[in-house]
C-alpha cells in the first residue's frame, strides 16, 4: 500500500511491510486454565470492548473464549507503530488476509484517496468485504481481535471506528481490549444492543475463581483457606497479582507469612508497577500519584489540599481514563487506587519524598476535620504522628463507635498506636483500652501495660504524679485486682455514668469468658445478664459480642435449636440498629454455621462462614479466628479434602504463638491437627501431635482425640474409660465439644469390645438427646458401626416417635432406610439384635444350656425355681426362633453369641 498525503488531517506515513507473524497469531493458553463461562457467555454482541489494567486476564478470557466459539477467528496485537491512520488500517487488512489472502484488493486506496464526506462509503465498503470473505469461506460469522488498542491514540482512527461500530456486519464480531478507556461514544450501541463492554469489576477474580487458581498454581501442601481468601481480596481479584503471589509462595518455606510478604512493597510487585505504569508517566503525574498515594480516598478538594495543586479533580478525571489502577466509586468525585498499587506509591514516596510524609498526612488530617469526618481525621493524625490531637478525637468518637458503629476492632487498633504515656493522660482512653484489650488480646500483653504504666508512673517525682496519673494509677491497680483475684466488679474510675454502665457490660463479657472452659452453666448466665443490659441500652457492640458469646455457649452445650434463635435474634437485633453488620456480628454467624454443618447443611454451612470471614477477614479476637479455622478445616475434611483442613488447622496453630488465644491453648489445636490426621488414617502423626502431660481437666477435646486414636489403635477398653470420664467431668459439655460426639463415640468403643447392650444403651441415649435437636452430624461416620447400632436401637429400644423419625432419617442418610441391608452385613446385624435382647439372667441360663445342665441344676445353680428357668428357657428360643435346646445352642454358636455375651 503506497503512501497519500492528499488526504485532508492525514500524515501521510510509509506502511511497514515487515510485520512478524507473532502479531497476527493469539498467545497460547496457561496450561492450567480457571474457566470464567460468566464471562466468555457475555462476548455475544456484535461489538465487545474490554478495558481494565495491565494484567486482569483479558487476553486469556478472550483466548478462551476464542477456543470454544466455532468461528474462524483472526487476531492482532497492537503496537505503537500502528499509530497512524494508513498504518492501522493496512495492519487490520493483512490480519483479516490471514483467513482470507484476496481480502481488502485495492481497498486502502480507496480509503485514502476519497474526501472526508465520503469517509463512511469506504467504510461500508471494508464491511461488504468482511461479508465478502464469509461467503466465500461457507461459515456464519467471522472474528477480529484488536488487542491493546490502548497504543492507539490518532483521533482520525477513533473518529473511523466510531462509523464502523455503527454499522458492523451481522457476520462479523469485533473484539477489542485496552489497558484505557476507550475513546467512543456508545450510547446509541447500548440502546441497539450492538456493544457488550466488560471492565475491571467483571474482570476481577471471583472468591472461587481466585480459590481455583491458587489451588491450581500453589506447588505442594495448599494454602489454608484463610491465607488464599486474605491473597484473593489484597489482590482485589488481580489476576496478574495472583500470578505474583504464586510465584512468590514458590520461594517461602514458611506459607502462613504469605500475606505480610506480599504487598506492594515486594520487588516483584514493585517492578511490575514501575514498569508498567509508574515509568510510563510524566514527572508531574508521578508526583501528584506519589503525594496522593497516603489517601484512602480521593476526591479533587482533598487531593489540592494535600498536594497544593488546584487541578486535582482534573487530574483524578485523567488518571481514571488512563486506567492507572484506579476505581471511581458510585459517589461523583470520589476514587480510589488498587491496594497494591497505593501501597506501591507508598514506598516510592517512602524513598523519594521522606520528610514530606508527616506533613502530608497532617494537611489530610485537618481537611477531614474541618469537612466533619472524624474518623478520616483520627487515622491521618496518627499517621502524622498528631498524638494529642489523635487522641482527642478518638475520646470524641469512642462513645459511638462501640454503642452505635458496633465496632471494637478499629478504637482498639487506635488506641494500640498512641504513645502510652499519652493513654496514660486521657482516663477514657485507659478505661477502654484495659477491657477491650482484655476481650480480644492475649492475657500477657494486657498484663506487660498495666506493668509498664505503673513502674512508669511511680518512678515519676512527687511534682510530676498529677492528679489525672494518680487516678490513672488506681485505675490500673483495680484492674490488676480484677484480673488476679477475679472481683466481681471493677471499682475504678469511670468518667460518667455512661462509662460505669459500659464498663459492667464488658466486665460482664470477660467474666463469661474466664468461666467457658470451666463451666459453660455459669458462663452462659453470666453473659446473658450482660445481654440484657447491652439491649436495655441498645449499645450494638454488647448486644453483638454477648449475644455471640451467649448462642456459642449454648452450641457447645449441644442446644442447637436454642443458640440458632439467639443467633438469629443479635442478628435481627443489629440490623434494626445499623444498616451495615459490623465485624462482631461474625460470631453470631460463626455459631449460624457450626449449627449448619451439625444439621449436614454443609453448603449453607460454608455460605454463612464465608460471610463471617468476609465481614471480618482480620479478627482481633484470636478466638474468633480460631473458632472460624477449626469450623472451615472441619468442612474441608468433610468434603474430602484433607489436606486443606490440615493446611487451615496448621495455620492456625503457627499464628496463635504470635498473637495468643484466651480460649484456645497450643494443646487444642495440635489435638485437632491430630483428628485430622487420624481421618486420613496417619496414627503415629496423630500420636506424635498429642503428645504427652495433658490432664482431661484441662484439655477434654484432646482426650477426646486420644480416646479415637487408641480405638484405631484397637486399645476399645482403654478408649471406653477416657470417654466415661469425659462424660462423668462434663456433664453440660466442654466448650465448643457437645458431649453428644462422646457418647456416640463410647457407643463405638463398647460395640468394638462387643459389649452390645452397653452400646446399645449408649448410642439410644445418644438420639434421645440428639433428635429434638436434629443433631445429626455425629451419626454420620464412616463405617459399619452406626447404622448397625441405630438399627438395633431402632427395633428394639422402647422410642418415643420424635427420636424414631430421627434414626430414620439418619439412616436415610447414611444409604439405609430404617437398617442395614447389605448382605455382607446382614449375618452381624442379626447378631447384634439378638444378643441386645438377650437380658443378663437369659445370657447365664444359655451357657448354661449349652454346657449341658437339666433346668433343674440351672434352677440350684442360681438359686431360682425351675418354673422360672423353664420360662427363662421359653424366652430364648422365642428370641432365637428356635423349638429346642439343640437348635439354640447351634444357631448361638452359628452367630457367634457366645462370645459376644462373654463379653
Amino acid at each position: 500500500v503506497g503512501q497519500d498525503s492528499s488526504v485532508p488531517g492525514i500524515l501521510a506515513k510509509p506502511v511497514n511491510p515487515y510485520v512478524p507473524l507473532a502479531k497476527f497469531k493469539p498467545p497460547a493458553l496457561p496450561q492450567k486454565l480457571v474457566a470464567r463461562p460468566r464471562l466468555t457467555q457475555r462476548i455475544a454482541a456484535p461489538a465487545i470492548l474490554i478495558s481494565t489494567p495491565s494484567g486482569f486476564g483479558k487476553t486469556t478470557l478472550v483466548n478462551e473464549w476464542r477456543q470454544a466459539c466455532g468461528m474462524p477467528v483472526t487476531w492482532v496485537t497492537l503496537k505503537p507503530d500502528d499509530n497512524h491512520p494508513q498504518q492501522f488500517w493496512a495492519t487490520l487488512v493483512m490480519t483479516l488476509k490471514t483467513l482470507q489472502p484476496n481480502f481488502g484488493q485495492g481497498w486502502l486506496s480507496q480509503l485514502f484517496s476519497v474526501s472526508p464526506s465520503l469517509f463512511a462509503d469506504a467504510i461500508t465498503s471494508f464491511s461488504n468485504e468482511i461479508i465478502r470473505i464469509t461467503d466465500e469461506l461457507h461459515v456464519p460469522g467471522i472474528c477480529l481481535v484488536m488487542e491493546d488498542f490502548h497504543h492507539i491514540q490518532q483521533p482520525e482512527i477513533h473518529a473511523a471506528l466510531q462509523i464502523w461500530l455503527q454499522q458492523i456486519p451481522p457476520q462479523f464480531r469485533l473484539i477489542i481490549t485496552s489497558n484505557m478507556k476507550f475513546p467512543f461514544s456508545l450510547g446509541d450501541l447500548r440502546a441497539r444492543g450492538q456493544v457488550a463492554e466488560l471492565k475491571i469489576d467483571d474482570l476481577r477474580f471471583t472468591l472461587e475463581e481466585g480459590l481455583e487458581f491458587l489451588k491450581l498454581h500453589t506447588p505442594g501442601q495448599p494454602l489454608a483457606y484463610s491465607e488464599m481468601q486474605a491473597l484473593i481480596k489484597r489482590t482485589e481479584g488481580w489476576a496478574a497479582g495472583l500470578v505474583l503471589a504464586t510465584s512468590i509462595l514458590s520461594q517461602q518455606d514458611n506459607r502462613s507469612r504469605v500475606t505480610e510478604i506480599f504487598t506492594g512493597a515486594h520487588i516483584f510487585l514493585r517492578e511490575f508497577f514501575m514498569e508498567s505504569v509508574l515509568h510510563q508517566q510524566s514527572k508531574d503525574v508521578r508526583d501528584f500519584l506519589l503525594r496522593t498515594s497516603i489517601l484512602e480516598y480521593l476526591t479533587g478538594p482533598l487531593c489540592n489540599a494535600v498536594t497544593g495543586r488546584t487541578d486535582g479533580a482534573e487530574m483524578l478525571q485523567h488518571l481514571w481514563e488512563e486506567s492507572l489502577f484506579m476505581e471511581r466509586l458510585e459517589e461523583p468525585g470520589r476514587y480510589r487506587y488498587h491496594e497494591m498499587f497505593a501501597e506501591m506509591l507508598r514506598i516510592q514516596l517512602q524513598e523519594q519524598f521522606a520528610a514530606e510524609i508527616t506533613r502530608l498526612h497532617r494537611k489530610a488530617a485537618k481537611w477531614y476535620r474541618l469537612s466533619a469526618s472524624p474518623i478520616e481525621a483520627i487515622h491521618h493524625f496518627l499517621l502524622g504522628k498528631a498524638w494529642e490531637d489523635a487522641a482527642v478525637a478518638i475520646e470524641s468518637v469512642a462513645p459511638d463507635e462501640l454503642a452505635r458503629v458496633g465496632e471494637s476492632a478499629r478504637l482498639l487498633r487506635w488506641i494500640q498506636q498512641l504513645p502510652e504515656v499519652v493513654i496514660l493522660y486521657h482516663k477514657k482512653l485507659l478505661f477502654l483500652y484495659l477491657r477491650l484489650a482484655s476481650l480480644v488480646l492475649p492475657s500477657k500483653e494486657v498484663e506487660d501495660f498495666v506493668i509498664r504504666a505503673e513502674k512508669g508512673i511511680n518512678t515519676m517525682s512527687a511534682s510530676e504524679k498529677t492528679l489525672a496519673l494518680q487516678e490513672t494509677l488506681a485505675e490500673t491497680r483495680h484492674f490488676r485486682q480484677f484480673r488476679t483475684a477475679g472481683a466481681p466488679t471493677l471499682l475504678g474510675l469511670h468518667n460518667s455514668m455512661e462509662d460505669e454502665a459500659v464498663g459492667q457490660m464488658l466486665e460482664g463479657i470477660l467474666h463469661s469468658q474466664r468461666d467457658s472452659r470451666l463451666n459453660l452453666v455459669k458462663a452462659e448466665a453470666s453473659v446473658f445478664e450482660v445481654y440484657q443490659a447491652a439491649l436495655a441500652k441498645k449499645h450494638l457492640f454488647s448486644i453483638l459480642v454477648a449475644g455471640g458469646t451467649w448462642a456459642n455457649l449454648a452450641f457447645s452445650q449441644g442446644r442447637l435449636k436454642r443458640s440458632q434463635h439467639i443467633a438469629q435474634q443479635v442478628l435481627q437485633q443489629a440490623h434494626e440498629l445499623t444498616d451495615r453488620l459490623p465485624e462482631p456480628a461474625s460470631i453470631a454467624l460463626t455459631v449460624l454455621s457450626g449449627i449448619k454443618f451439625e444439621w449436614n447443611q454443609i453448603a449453607q454451612a460454608r455460605q454463612l462462614l464465608d460471610q463471617a470471614a468476609t465481614l471480618d477477614p482480620h479478627p482481633i479476637r484470636m478466638d474468633a479466628s480460631i473458632n472460624m479455622a477449626i469450623l472451615r478445616a472441619k468442612i474441608q475434611s468433610i468434603q474430602g479434602d484433607g489436606e486443606a483442613a490440615l493446611s487451615t488447622i496448621e495455620t492456625a496453630r503457627a499464628l496463635n504463638p504470635r498473637y495468643p488465644s484466651n480460649i484456645w491453648d497450643d494443646q487444642d489445636l495440635a489435638a485437632y491437627q491430630a483428628l485430622f490426621h487420624l481421618h486420613q488414617g496417619d496414627l503415629t502423626e496423630a500420636d506424635k501431635l498429642l503428645g504427652t502431660g495433658w490432664e482431661i481437666d484441662q484439655f477434654p477435646f484432646s482426650a477426646f482425640v486420644h480416646a479415637s486414636l487408641l480405638m484405631d489403635q484397637n486399645r476399645n477398653f482403654a478408649a471406653e474409660e477416657i470417654l466415661r470420664r469425659l462424660l462423668d467431668q462434663y456433664p453440660s459439655s466442654a466448650y465448643w465439644m457437645p458431649m453428644l460426639r462422646v457418647r456416640v463415640k463410647l457407643s463405638f468403643a463398647l460395640l468394638n469390645q462387643q459389649k452390645v447392650n452397653q452400646a446399645r444403651q449408649s448410642m439410644a441415649e445418644a438420639t434421645r438427646m440428639a433428635a429434638p435437636e436434629f443433631f445429626v452430624r455425629p451419626f454420620l461416620a464412616p463405617g459399619p458401626q452406626i447404622p448397625m447400632l441405630l438399627s438395633l436401637v431402632l427395633h428394639t429400644e422402647d422410642i418415643n416417635p420424635g427420636t424414631r423419625s430421627f434414626i430414620q432419617g439418619t439412616l436415610a442418610q447414611l444409604g439405609h432406610r430404617d437398617g442395614p441391608h447389605n448382605p455382607s452385613n446382614q449375618n452381624t446385624s442379626e447378631q447384634l439384635a439378638i444378643a441386645a435382647s438377650i437380658s443378663p439372667r437369659e445370657r447365664e441360663i444359655l451357657q448354661a444350656v449349652s454346657i449341658g445342665l437339666s433346668n433343674q441344676e440351672i434352677a440350684d445353680k442360681y438359686s431360682i425355681s425351675a418354673s422360672t428357668v423353664k420360662t427363662h428357657i421359653e424366652n430364648i428360643f422365642r428370641k432365637l426362633d428356635v423349638s429346642n435346646r439343640t437348635q439354640a445352642i447351634g444357631k448361638a454358636h452359628a452367630l457367634g453369641l457366645f462370645e459376644m455375651l462373654a463379653k
